[in-house]
Protein backbone atom coordinates (compact mmCIF):
# COMPACT_ATOMS: atom_id res chain seq x y z
CA UNK A 1 0.00 0.00 0.00
CA UNK A 2 1.74 3.43 -1.27
CA UNK A 3 2.54 5.50 2.06
CA UNK A 4 0.85 9.10 2.21
CA UNK A 5 4.33 10.71 1.06
CA UNK A 6 4.34 8.05 -1.92
CA UNK A 7 1.09 9.36 -2.95
CA UNK A 8 1.95 13.13 -2.69
CA UNK A 9 5.42 12.78 -4.89
CA UNK A 10 3.20 11.20 -7.52
CA UNK A 11 0.33 13.85 -7.33
CA UNK A 12 3.22 16.24 -7.69
CA UNK A 13 4.23 14.46 -11.43
CA UNK A 14 3.29 16.74 -14.08
CA UNK A 15 0.00 15.68 -15.91
CA UNK A 16 0.33 14.41 -19.62
CA UNK A 17 -0.89 13.49 -22.50
CA UNK A 18 0.56 10.18 -23.78
CA UNK A 19 1.96 9.90 -27.41
CA UNK A 20 0.09 5.96 -27.42
CA UNK A 21 -2.96 4.87 -25.73
CA UNK A 22 -2.06 2.44 -22.33
CA UNK A 23 -1.67 -0.67 -22.97
CA UNK A 24 -4.01 -1.68 -20.17
CA UNK A 25 -6.99 0.27 -20.51
CA UNK A 26 -6.52 2.72 -23.76
CA UNK A 27 -6.51 5.78 -21.70
CA UNK A 28 -4.03 8.73 -22.73
CA UNK A 29 -4.22 10.53 -19.61
CA UNK A 30 -1.50 9.93 -17.10
CA UNK A 31 1.36 11.30 -14.88
CA UNK A 32 5.35 11.75 -16.21
CA UNK A 33 6.91 9.65 -13.30
CA UNK A 34 10.34 9.37 -15.12
CA UNK A 35 12.42 11.17 -18.40
CA UNK A 36 15.45 9.13 -19.99
CA UNK A 37 16.98 10.52 -22.77
CA UNK A 38 13.99 12.21 -25.02
CA UNK A 39 11.89 9.20 -23.72
CA UNK A 40 9.54 9.42 -20.96
CA UNK A 41 7.52 6.96 -18.97
CA UNK A 42 3.82 7.42 -18.26
CA UNK A 43 1.41 5.88 -15.65
CA UNK A 44 -1.95 6.03 -16.74
CA UNK A 45 -4.45 8.01 -14.28
CA UNK A 46 -7.56 5.73 -15.14
CA UNK A 47 -5.62 2.19 -14.31
CA UNK A 48 -2.24 2.80 -13.10
CA UNK A 49 -0.49 0.90 -15.52
CA UNK A 50 2.87 2.47 -16.46
CA UNK A 51 4.55 1.96 -20.14
CA UNK A 52 7.03 4.02 -22.24
CA UNK A 53 5.35 6.50 -23.73
CA UNK A 54 7.04 5.46 -27.22
CA UNK A 55 5.02 4.66 -30.61
CA UNK A 56 5.04 0.99 -31.75
CA UNK A 57 7.29 2.38 -35.43
CA UNK A 58 10.03 3.95 -32.31
CA UNK A 59 9.85 0.66 -30.54
CA UNK A 60 10.55 -1.11 -33.32
CA UNK A 61 13.02 1.23 -34.40
CA UNK A 62 15.38 1.74 -31.70
CA UNK A 63 15.09 -1.62 -29.45
CA UNK A 64 18.16 -3.34 -29.20
CA UNK A 65 18.63 -6.00 -26.66
CA UNK A 66 21.85 -8.23 -26.68
CA UNK A 67 19.76 -11.13 -27.86
CA UNK A 68 20.17 -9.04 -31.05
CA UNK A 69 24.10 -9.81 -30.92
CA UNK A 70 25.15 -13.16 -33.46
CA UNK A 71 27.45 -14.03 -30.50
CA UNK A 72 26.61 -13.76 -26.74
CA UNK A 73 29.46 -11.87 -24.41
CA UNK A 74 30.76 -13.72 -21.93
CA UNK A 75 28.85 -11.23 -19.62
CA UNK A 76 25.99 -11.93 -21.27
CA UNK A 77 26.65 -15.77 -20.69
CA UNK A 78 27.17 -15.03 -16.68
CA UNK A 79 24.77 -12.90 -16.84
CA UNK A 80 21.83 -15.17 -18.16
CA UNK A 81 23.33 -18.22 -17.32
CA UNK A 82 24.76 -19.06 -13.29
CA UNK A 83 23.81 -15.50 -12.15
CA UNK A 84 20.42 -17.22 -12.48
CA UNK A 85 21.01 -20.19 -11.08
CA UNK A 86 20.20 -19.79 -7.55
CA UNK A 87 16.22 -18.62 -9.06
CA UNK A 88 16.23 -21.07 -12.03
CA UNK A 89 16.65 -24.41 -8.95
CA UNK A 90 14.81 -22.64 -6.10
CA UNK A 91 11.76 -22.32 -8.41
CA UNK A 92 12.29 -26.12 -10.13
CA UNK A 93 12.63 -27.49 -6.39
CA UNK A 94 9.33 -25.78 -5.70
CA UNK A 95 7.51 -27.19 -8.83
CA UNK A 96 8.55 -30.62 -10.00
CA UNK A 97 7.13 -31.95 -13.07
CA UNK A 98 3.36 -32.56 -12.58
CA UNK A 99 0.09 -33.40 -14.72
CA UNK A 100 1.81 -34.49 -18.64
CA UNK A 101 5.22 -32.46 -17.39
CA UNK A 102 5.10 -30.63 -20.51
CA UNK A 103 6.98 -27.41 -19.59
CA UNK A 104 7.20 -24.19 -22.36
CA UNK A 105 9.91 -21.01 -21.78
CA UNK A 106 8.49 -18.43 -23.77
CA UNK A 107 11.68 -16.14 -24.53
CA UNK A 108 13.99 -19.16 -23.56
CA UNK A 109 17.24 -17.27 -24.95
CA UNK A 110 20.25 -19.21 -24.39
CA UNK A 111 18.36 -22.28 -23.02
CA UNK A 112 19.65 -22.30 -19.04
CA UNK A 113 16.37 -22.44 -17.54
CA UNK A 114 15.35 -25.18 -19.94
CA UNK A 115 18.49 -27.23 -19.73
CA UNK A 116 17.88 -27.13 -16.00
CA UNK A 117 14.53 -27.93 -16.15
CA UNK A 118 14.82 -30.91 -18.29
CA UNK A 119 17.48 -32.50 -15.75
CA UNK A 120 14.96 -32.28 -12.86
CA UNK A 121 12.50 -34.10 -15.03
CA UNK A 122 10.22 -31.87 -17.28
CA UNK A 123 9.49 -32.43 -20.98
CA UNK A 124 10.62 -29.12 -22.35
CA UNK A 125 9.71 -26.78 -25.75
CA UNK A 126 10.67 -23.25 -26.04
CA UNK A 127 10.05 -20.08 -28.08
CA UNK A 128 12.36 -17.23 -28.86
CA UNK A 129 12.55 -14.09 -31.09
CA UNK A 130 16.06 -14.40 -31.67
CA UNK A 131 17.29 -17.11 -34.57
CA UNK A 132 20.64 -16.90 -33.15
CA UNK A 133 20.05 -17.28 -29.53
CA UNK A 134 17.40 -20.50 -30.30
CA UNK A 135 19.67 -22.37 -32.41
CA UNK A 136 22.40 -21.82 -29.42
CA UNK A 137 19.11 -22.84 -26.84
CA UNK A 138 18.62 -25.92 -29.14
CA UNK A 139 22.63 -26.63 -29.01
CA UNK A 140 22.62 -26.94 -25.27
CA UNK A 141 19.74 -29.26 -25.22
CA UNK A 142 20.87 -31.70 -27.92
CA UNK A 143 17.97 -31.58 -29.54
CA UNK A 144 15.48 -29.10 -31.64
CA UNK A 145 13.05 -28.22 -28.90
CA UNK A 146 13.25 -24.22 -29.20
CA UNK A 147 11.48 -22.37 -32.18
CA UNK A 148 11.80 -18.90 -33.73
CA UNK A 149 9.46 -16.53 -32.81
CA UNK A 150 6.80 -14.99 -30.58
CA UNK A 151 4.21 -16.78 -28.25
CA UNK A 152 1.53 -16.10 -30.29
CA UNK A 153 3.04 -18.38 -33.21
CA UNK A 154 2.34 -21.54 -31.57
CA UNK A 155 -0.19 -23.98 -32.83
CA UNK A 156 -3.67 -23.47 -30.98
CA UNK A 157 -3.95 -27.37 -30.19
CA UNK A 158 -0.73 -27.12 -28.07
CA UNK A 159 -1.10 -27.51 -24.58
CA UNK A 160 1.31 -27.31 -21.27
CA UNK A 161 1.37 -28.09 -18.03
CA UNK A 162 3.82 -25.00 -17.21
CA UNK A 163 4.54 -22.02 -19.23
CA UNK A 164 7.01 -19.72 -18.04
CA UNK A 165 8.69 -16.04 -19.08
CA UNK A 166 11.07 -14.98 -17.32
CA UNK A 167 11.98 -11.18 -17.99
CA UNK A 168 10.14 -11.38 -20.82
CA UNK A 169 6.76 -9.48 -20.74
CA UNK A 170 8.64 -6.05 -19.60
CA UNK A 171 9.62 -5.95 -23.38
CA UNK A 172 6.38 -6.49 -25.03
CA UNK A 173 5.16 -4.11 -26.08
CA UNK A 174 1.19 -5.17 -26.07
CA UNK A 175 1.00 -7.33 -22.86
CA UNK A 176 -2.58 -8.01 -22.84
CA UNK A 177 -2.09 -10.51 -26.17
CA UNK A 178 0.82 -11.68 -24.97
CA UNK A 179 -0.54 -12.86 -21.68
CA UNK A 180 -3.55 -13.97 -23.59
CA UNK A 181 -1.20 -16.18 -25.82
CA UNK A 182 0.25 -17.73 -23.16
CA UNK A 183 -3.15 -18.31 -21.18
CA UNK A 184 -4.52 -19.97 -24.00
CA UNK A 185 -1.47 -22.65 -24.12
CA UNK A 186 -2.20 -23.90 -20.85
CA UNK A 187 -3.70 -27.18 -19.96
CA UNK A 188 -6.22 -28.75 -17.66
CA UNK A 189 -4.64 -28.18 -14.17
CA UNK A 190 -1.78 -25.92 -15.78
CA UNK A 191 -0.41 -22.71 -14.60
CA UNK A 192 1.78 -19.60 -15.62
CA UNK A 193 4.67 -18.09 -14.35
CA UNK A 194 6.11 -14.89 -14.81
CA UNK A 195 9.14 -12.97 -13.22
CA UNK A 196 9.42 -9.17 -13.91
CA UNK A 197 11.02 -5.82 -12.34
CA UNK A 198 8.76 -5.19 -9.61
CA UNK A 199 8.12 -0.93 -10.28
CA UNK A 200 7.56 -0.45 -6.57
CA UNK A 201 11.26 -1.48 -5.76
CA UNK A 202 12.85 -0.18 -8.60
CA UNK A 203 11.46 2.90 -9.12
CA UNK A 204 12.23 4.82 -5.43
CA UNK A 205 15.50 2.88 -5.82
CA UNK A 206 16.49 4.47 -9.19
CA UNK A 207 15.13 7.72 -7.98
CA UNK A 208 17.40 8.01 -5.22
CA UNK A 209 20.52 6.49 -7.13
CA UNK A 210 20.01 9.40 -9.49
CA UNK A 211 19.48 12.16 -7.61
CA UNK A 212 21.74 11.38 -4.13
CA UNK A 213 24.51 9.56 -6.06
CA UNK A 214 24.28 11.01 -9.64
CA UNK A 215 24.52 7.16 -11.20
CA UNK A 216 24.69 7.91 -14.50
CA UNK A 217 23.83 3.70 -15.04
CA UNK A 218 20.40 4.30 -13.09
CA UNK A 219 18.21 3.82 -16.23
CA UNK A 220 14.71 2.54 -16.82
CA UNK A 221 15.83 1.52 -20.27
CA UNK A 222 12.45 3.29 -22.13
CA UNK A 223 13.21 1.60 -25.24
CA UNK A 224 13.96 -1.88 -24.04
CA UNK A 225 11.50 -2.11 -21.25
CA UNK A 226 8.60 -0.67 -22.48
CA UNK A 227 5.78 -1.73 -19.56
CA UNK A 228 6.69 -1.86 -16.00
CA UNK A 229 4.01 -3.26 -13.39
CA UNK A 230 3.60 -3.34 -9.60
CA UNK A 231 2.10 -6.57 -7.77
CA UNK A 232 -1.52 -4.40 -8.31
CA UNK A 233 -1.10 -3.68 -11.89
CA UNK A 234 -0.22 -7.45 -13.00
CA UNK A 235 -2.86 -8.88 -10.52
CA UNK A 236 -5.16 -6.69 -12.99
CA UNK A 237 -3.45 -7.66 -16.10
CA UNK A 238 -3.62 -11.25 -15.19
CA UNK A 239 -7.22 -10.98 -14.38
CA UNK A 240 -8.17 -9.79 -17.80
CA UNK A 241 -6.93 -12.72 -19.89
CA UNK A 242 -8.97 -15.11 -17.10
CA UNK A 243 -6.10 -15.96 -15.06
CA UNK A 244 -6.71 -15.81 -11.23
CA UNK A 245 -5.13 -17.80 -8.34
CA UNK A 246 -2.57 -15.64 -7.94
CA UNK A 247 0.45 -16.38 -5.71
CA UNK A 248 3.29 -14.38 -5.29
CA UNK A 249 6.72 -16.47 -4.42
CA UNK A 250 10.04 -14.67 -3.41
CA UNK A 251 12.99 -16.71 -5.59
CA UNK A 252 16.80 -15.63 -5.41
CA UNK A 253 17.59 -12.73 -7.33
CA UNK A 254 19.88 -12.81 -9.94
CA UNK A 255 23.54 -13.55 -8.36
CA UNK A 256 25.66 -10.91 -10.02
CA UNK A 257 26.58 -7.55 -8.34
CA UNK A 258 25.26 -4.17 -9.02
CA UNK A 259 26.82 -2.92 -11.76
CA UNK A 260 27.44 1.06 -9.88
CA UNK A 261 27.64 -0.05 -6.83
CA UNK A 262 29.54 2.68 -4.66
CA UNK A 263 30.48 -0.84 -2.46
CA UNK A 264 32.91 -1.24 -5.51
CA UNK A 265 34.92 1.77 -4.14
CA UNK A 266 35.55 -1.21 -0.70
CA UNK A 267 35.44 -4.52 -2.52
CA UNK A 268 35.97 -4.90 -5.73
CA UNK A 269 34.12 -7.99 -6.79
CA UNK A 270 31.18 -6.16 -5.01
CA UNK A 271 30.48 -9.38 -3.24
CA UNK A 272 28.77 -7.28 -0.81
CA UNK A 273 26.20 -6.03 -3.03
CA UNK A 274 25.07 -9.39 -3.87
CA UNK A 275 24.84 -10.22 -0.39
CA UNK A 276 22.68 -7.04 0.70
CA UNK A 277 20.20 -8.44 -2.51
CA UNK A 278 20.02 -11.68 -1.26
CA UNK A 279 19.14 -10.49 2.52
CA UNK A 280 16.20 -8.14 1.17
CA UNK A 281 15.00 -10.87 -1.08
CA UNK A 282 14.82 -12.98 2.33
CA UNK A 283 12.79 -9.81 3.96
CA UNK A 284 10.58 -9.90 0.85
CA UNK A 285 9.75 -13.36 1.73
CA UNK A 286 9.24 -12.93 5.17
CA UNK A 287 7.04 -10.07 4.67
CA UNK A 288 4.63 -11.66 1.96
CA UNK A 289 4.58 -14.68 3.40
CA UNK A 290 3.34 -12.94 7.27
CA UNK A 291 1.09 -10.15 5.42
CA UNK A 292 -0.74 -13.02 3.04
CA UNK A 293 0.90 -11.18 0.21
CA UNK A 294 -0.30 -7.72 0.70
CA UNK A 295 3.18 -6.60 1.10
CA UNK A 296 5.41 -7.06 -1.83
CA UNK A 297 8.68 -5.82 -1.61
CA UNK A 298 10.98 -7.84 -4.15
CA UNK A 299 12.94 -6.08 -6.88
CA UNK A 300 11.33 -8.56 -8.73
CA UNK A 301 8.07 -10.00 -9.31
CA UNK A 302 7.54 -13.69 -9.40
CA UNK A 303 3.91 -14.60 -10.18
CA UNK A 304 2.01 -17.72 -10.35
CA UNK A 305 -1.61 -17.61 -11.96
CA UNK A 306 -4.28 -20.38 -13.28
CA UNK A 307 -6.98 -20.45 -15.28
CA UNK A 308 -9.81 -18.69 -12.40
CA UNK A 309 -11.57 -21.37 -11.01
CA UNK A 310 -8.98 -24.40 -10.88
CA UNK A 311 -7.35 -25.59 -7.95
CA UNK A 312 -3.75 -25.61 -7.91
CA UNK A 313 -1.84 -28.74 -9.42
CA UNK A 314 0.65 -28.55 -6.88
CA UNK A 315 0.56 -28.70 -2.90
CA UNK A 316 2.91 -27.92 -0.25
CA UNK A 317 6.79 -26.58 0.17
CA UNK A 318 8.23 -23.40 -0.57
CA UNK A 319 7.91 -19.74 0.16
CA UNK A 320 4.59 -18.79 -1.51
CA UNK A 321 2.27 -15.68 -0.92
CA UNK A 322 -1.43 -16.04 -1.49
CA UNK A 323 -3.15 -12.99 -2.68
Amino acid sequence: MQSHLQKAAFLARPLVKASRSCPWCGDRDGRQIWVEDRYRYVRCLNCRGTFSDLTAEEYATTRHNVWDEVDPTDESLSFYGDARQAAHMAFLRRFPPFGAGKLLDVGCGLGFFLERAQRTGWNVSGCDTSKTWAALANERLGANRVRVGPVENLASDEYFDLVCAWDVIEHIYDPIPFLRSCARLLAPGGMLFLRTPNLAYVLPLYTLRRRIFRHRAAVLGPTNHVVYFTAHSLRRALTAVGLGSLEFPVFPPPQIAVSDSPLRRFNRESSMSVRLKNAWAGLAGLAAERTGGRIVLGADLDVIAQPAGRPPPWSGGGQVARR
